[in-house]
Formats: C-alpha cells, structure tokens, sequence
C-alpha cells in the first residue's frame, strides 16, 4: 500500500518542490501551507508520514506537534526546517518528532530520513499488533516479538523480567535466559536507578521512562533506552499482574544530541570553547568578581603571521598550524582559565580571580614567547608571532561587550606598534578606535560617491625614452583631506571586505580609459591593473575580465593584470589553471614586486607569466658609485632566460636608469619618467610624444 505523506510548509515553491519529489518516489503526497489545514488534514486520518516545517503563517511548529500528541494523531512526524538552533532540533524531538533534517537538505539524504521514519513507524504498528496479540496467541506473539528491533520484556510485581525477547544478545549482551528472574533496576546504571523506581511505584497506567544499562562483554559499555510500561491483566492467580515493555535503543540519537551540544559551544577544528561559550563563562567570572572583589581578565589574542603562512602551505596545514598553536596557547594557562577561538587566528583568553593587573601581565608574556618558539608543519620551521590586548574588569569595564571591545582596540594598538607583545587597554585607545570607524565609514562611502579615482604612471622604453605603457593607480579625492595614496586606505578595504567591489571598479574605469586614448589615436601598448589574490581566486572573476575588456572593444594583448608572488603560494595548482585560462584567452600577467617574497623559477617556468617588476626597493639602492646590485642582475637574468618581459620599478635618477639599462632592462618606470597622474594629463602627455615623433 502506498504511504500517504503531507507537507507542511508555508512558502509554495519549497512545498511544491518537496511535494514533487516525494511524488516521483511513487509517494501518496499532500500539501498544507499552514498548520491548521494541516491539523484538518491530520484529523481525517490515513496521514503515515508528516513533513513539517516549524515556521508556519498561522502557527509554530511545535505547537502542531503539542496539538496533535494531545489529540493521539497517529503519524510520524518529520522536521524540515531552516531552523537551526540547536534548542529548536531538541524541542521537536522532544515534541513528538522522530527526526529533524535542516534546509538546504541534500535530497538523497531527505529521502532517507523519510524511508527511516515510515520503517519505524512500521515497526511501531507491528509491536502494537504484538501487544494487542498477546492475550490469544502466545506462538504469535513471540514470533513477532523476536523480529522487533527493540527490547520487548515483561515484568512482575518486583519488576523481575518473566520474559525477555532474543535481542537482548545484540544490544545489551545478556542472553534472555540471564535476564530471567533478573530486576530491571539491577541492569539500570545507579545514576538513573532511583528514578526509575520512583515511576514504576508511583505511577499508574502507561509509563514511558528513560535509563541507561551496562552492557555485558560489549565495546559499547553502556546503551540508552526509552522505555514505554503498559500494565498487562491476567488470569493467573499467582501473577495477578504484569508490565509489558517496549524499549527502544536511543544511543545514537542521544549522542547526535550530545554533540550537537558539543557543537554549540565549542570550535569544531580546535575543539576549544567558542564565542558563546566564553561569553558565558565571563558573564559569570564578572558575577563571582563582584561578590569577592577580585578581577577579571580578558585577553584578546591575533597572530601576526598567520595569513602568510596559510598562504605558504594551504588552508589544510594552516588549520593544523592552529591546533598547534592553541595546544601551545593552553599550556601555558593555569585550570581555572579559559582559552576560547573566535575563528580564523583569533582566540581570547578569560582569566579569572585576579589579584593585580601584573598577573595578566605575566601570563601575556609567557604567552608570547610561547609562541615565538618555531612550530612545525611537514618538517618546516614556521615562526608566528601574536599581538595580545588585555581589558581588566572592573577597571576598563563591567561588562561583557566593553571588556570585549576594549580588549579587541588594545590588541590593534599593540599591532600598530610593531606587533609581538602585549597592551593594556588605555582610555585613549578608544578614540583611536573611533577615528578608525569613521575611516571605514567614509571609504564606505567614497565607493558609494565615487570619490576615488585612478591615476596613470607612465612605462617608457629606456632607450627611446617612448612611452610604451602605463600602471593605472586608485588614489582617494577625500572631499577635506585632499588627495589620499592608496596605502592609507587599502588595508582598511581590505578589512571591511571591499576590495572586489573596488577592483572591478578600477578595472571598468581603466578599460573605459584605455578605450577613450585609444579613439583619441592615442598608441598605447598595455594598460597594468593591480589584482589582489583574493579578488583573483574568485570564481567570477575570470568571466568578468574577459567580458569587460570585450565590452570595450580593447585589444586583450593590451591588458595586463599585476598580481603579487603570494597570490601562487596558497592553491599553485588552482592559480595555475586560472591564469592559464587568462593567458588563453590573450590577457597579460606581469609579478609586481618580484624578488620580496617567495620567489621561485619553479612556478615561473610553469605559469604563464609574461612580465616580471623588479621591485622599486631594489632599485633605490642602486646609487652613484655603489651601482652593482645582485639581487637586480640575478632577476634580469632570470627574466632574460626564462623569455619573460622586465619593467623595473621606482626609477628616480639617472644613474638607476643607466645602470638598469646596461644590464638590459630596457623598460621602466619611475618619478624620473613621470609620476602617476589623471587621465587628462597623462592624455596630454601622449599627445605631445606623438607631436613629437610626428615630426
């Protein structure tokens, strides 16, 4: 017989979609959108299987359910919902629900959960079929009996087993015939013994009940059971009467809720307390300090060279580069202090029962050096610094969210100054606080106003000095500041998460640019962009280069983007493919700033880079009779042999410019060929070296 199932959603396309799945599995579906036509539905009957969602128009979900346990409604009920607090799982289950699953759901794993609940509610049926069997037929009785999945006993007077079904050999270990004569409250672990007894004595009718028992030469030392008791009346003078018993194994179940609570207060990679955890434990540190007098600190912990070294050896090691790093951090705290991760490489510290602030002081400075130890990730010494800010209660705050805050400003402070150490909040860090908000708050706005803008800096050929090229840089019109560089205000878009958004502007602005010289008959080779890595491991990426440079009719030849050597360093492979996808499709690739970073001829000679900058640091220490630089011949030999194009950055004097050239970088750029400057301007000075090779 096909199972009749109902869907109870209030939102029509989910309730459409799931009803059409359901219908494919050649299920009898139903849809309600709201509880009370579900309750109407419910009430008629034939209803084996219900998917509910617990947010209704009408209705809370677990109100339906309170509703239909009340009325007796005969259905199996499961929750879909995007409701994923833990407490609302827990409620529903504890509702009357056999199962929750939480959207978005993966289908073949619904319909699971759906065969699940219509195969216990089966088996349901069956052992209430046994039960009503019982009185006529003892045969029938135990034939069915030893097929159910679940303990199935009857009980005397004293609670003595006086029959046992066989599956106590797999569950608990104990041969039915070990059982007999047996109490129930001898097998029942003593923690939940005495309440156990309390309902079999004090309660009449059905009982359901929970207990633990041990378990007899298992791996498993101990199963959960939910116990349902119906009182059975015989004939049989000498056993006047007697307790049925169905008892369900809920070991699994009780353990996925365990863990959920686990979950809900801890960090699943470190296995430390998370935020809500620690905010609970500091609530009461603050609590206990007032009453004693004491103090209380909060540590606010961020490593200053997380980031580079997740980019060297991946996000995999990276995480195992956490887990060492808090193991580390919590063996240098004392029992009563709590080491809790926020997420990413911040943790915080709670140290409670504090006599002076020279405690925290202490602890912070062993935390330090701690970790300036090397760790190791695949035999590599990796050396990690952290930045450590302290908020003291109740000196720098009385509660949770100003303790919080204000350790969070100290630790920024402390970076700002170098980082590897430790600050104490200080009042006047909090007006530096602020007036770092009200950046972030005006280059919001800047990209809203469009009040940045980009500016050109010319790429000559050295011996001709001909303008070949150009590097289109953002610079910020600040409406009383002036013009502000990009380096007051990168790291704070950075920060915010903005640099896609601003990317993809300077990139639409320098391709409408470069479109304007070019139908002005302007000549112009290349146009470079800076790309972030994080903006060029994003998956649109690709797409929206290539659309926006076809959009503007620019030849792709003419494009380069400049991206750093650490952009190759988290996902090589990745990376690869990408820029090799790019290059495909014509679009240059220079590495600005080569020679800083982790500078590699294996993934020169493997990716497809057409151009290589030697950073301006370089360059500057190139001076009148100290001219030879090592580090510069060996990357224009580099670029040299590997075929690749050379732009040499930060050229200032004359005597950087012929020293460059000797060695054979024929292209540069620098304040000595033009410093970066609007379009109009730099359109003007196109104009005037074309005037000139006209002639």
């Amino acid at each position: 017989m096909t199972a009749k199932l109902l869907v109870v959603d209030d939102e029509p396309r989910m309730r459409e979609s799931l009803c059409t799945l359901l219908q494919g599995r050649n299920y009898d579906v139903r849809g309600c959108q709201d509880g009370q036509s579900a309750l109407e539905e419910l009430m008629a009957g034939g209803v084996d299987l219900m998917l509910l969602d617990l947010h209704l128009g009408d209705m809370n979900g677990l109100d339906l359910l309170g509703m239909i346990r009340r009325a007796g409604i005969d259905t199996e009920v499961l929750v879909v919902s995007g409701d994923t607090a833990f407490d609302s799982a827990v409620c529903a289950l504890r509702s009357g629900a056999s199962d929750y699953v939480c959207k978005p759901y993966a289908v073949e794993e619904l319909m699971h959960r759906v065969e699940l609940a219509l195969q216990r509610r089966s088996l349901m049926h069956a052992n209430l079929c046994m039960a009503q069997q019982l009185h006529t037929s003892e045969r029938m009785h135990r034939s069915l009996v030893e097929a159910s999945p679940d303990l199935i006993f009857t009980l005397d007077e004293r609670f003595r087993f006086t029959f046992v079904n066989e599956r106590t050999h797999n569950l608990i270990g104990y041969s039915p015939q070990e059982l007999l004569g047996l109490s129930l409250l001898d097998l029942i672990l003593p923690v939940d013994a005495e309440r156990v007894r309390y309902v079999l004595d004090h309660r009449a009718g059905q009982r359901t009940i929970e207990f633990r028992i041990a378990c007899k030469g298992a791996e498993i030392t101990e199963r959960h059971f939910e116990a349902s008791l119906v009182p059975v009346e015989l004939d049989l003078p000498q056993l006047s009467s007697r307790l049925y018993g169905v008892a369900r194994d809920v070991t699994d179940k009780k353990d996925a809720e365990h863990r959920l609570a686990y979950l809900a207060y801890h960090d699943l990679l470190t296995g430390l307390p998370n935020r809500a955890l620690f905010r609970d434990r500091l609530g009461l540190a603050i609590m206990q300090a007032k009453r004693k007098g004491s103090q209380v600190a909060v540590l606010f912990v961020d490593l200053d060279r997380f980031k580079l070294a997740n980019d060297t050896f991946g996000h995999i090691k990276g995480d195992e580069l956490l887990k060492q790093v808090g193991q580390r951090l919590q063996g240098v705290l004392r029992e009563s202090d709590t080491l809790a991760r926020l997420g990413g490489d911040e943790f915080t510290l709670l140290l409670p029962d504090l006599s002076s602030k020279e405690d925290a002081a202490a602890i912070a400075a062993s935390l330090v050096k701690a970790i300036a130890a090397p760790f190791s990730i695949d035999g590599n010494d990796v050396f990690l610094t952290v930045s450590i800010g302290i908020a003291v209660f109740p000196s720098d705050g009385d509660d949770i969210e100003t303790l919080l805050r204000h350790a969070d400003i100290a630790m920024y402070q402390i970076k700002a100054q170098g980082k590897n150490g430790f600050s104490f909040f200080l009042p006047v860090m909090d007006d530096t606080a602020s007036r770092r908000l009200r950046l972030e708050n005006e280059v919001r706005r800047a990209l809203e106003l469009e009040q940045f803008e980009l500016h050109y800096q010319p790429q000559v050929e050295f011996d001709s000095r001909r303008i070949i090229g150009c590097e289109a840089l953002i610079r910020w019109q600040h409406p009383s500041r002036g013009l502000v560089p990009a380096g007051a205000f990168l790291g704070v878009i950075e920060e915010i998460g903005l640099m896609k958004p601003l990317t993809y502007w300077v990139i639409e602005r320098a391709c409408h640019t470069l479109c304007e010289w070019k139908r002005a008959g302007l000549d112009l080779s290349r146009m470079s962009v800076n790309v972030p890595p994080e903006v060029l491991a994003d998956d649109d990426f690709y797409e929206y280069l290539i659309a926006t440079v076809d959009r503007y009719g620019i030849h792709r030849q003419s494009f380069e983007i400049e991206i750093t050597e650490n952009a190759f360093i988290a996902d090589q492979q990745a990376m690869s493919l990408k820029l090799a996808g790019l290059a495909e499709q014509g679009i240059r690739v220079a590495i600005d700033d080569f020679g800083t970073q982790y500078s590699s001829l294996s993934y020169l000679r493997h990716l497809p880079v057409t151009t290589l900058k030697i950073d301006q640091s370089f360059v500057r220490e190139i001076e009148a009779g100290k001219e030879d630089s090592p580090i510069v011949r060996a990357i224009v030999a580099i670029a040299t042999g590997l075929n690749l194009s050379l732009v040499a950055e930060g050229v200032e004097t004359d005597i950087q410019a012929d020293y460059l050239g000797s060695l054979g970088a024929v292209e540069m750029q620098g304040y000595l060929f033009g410093k970066p400057m609007p379009s109009s301007d730099f359109s003007r000075l196109l104009c005037g070296e074309a005037a000139v090779l006209s002639v």
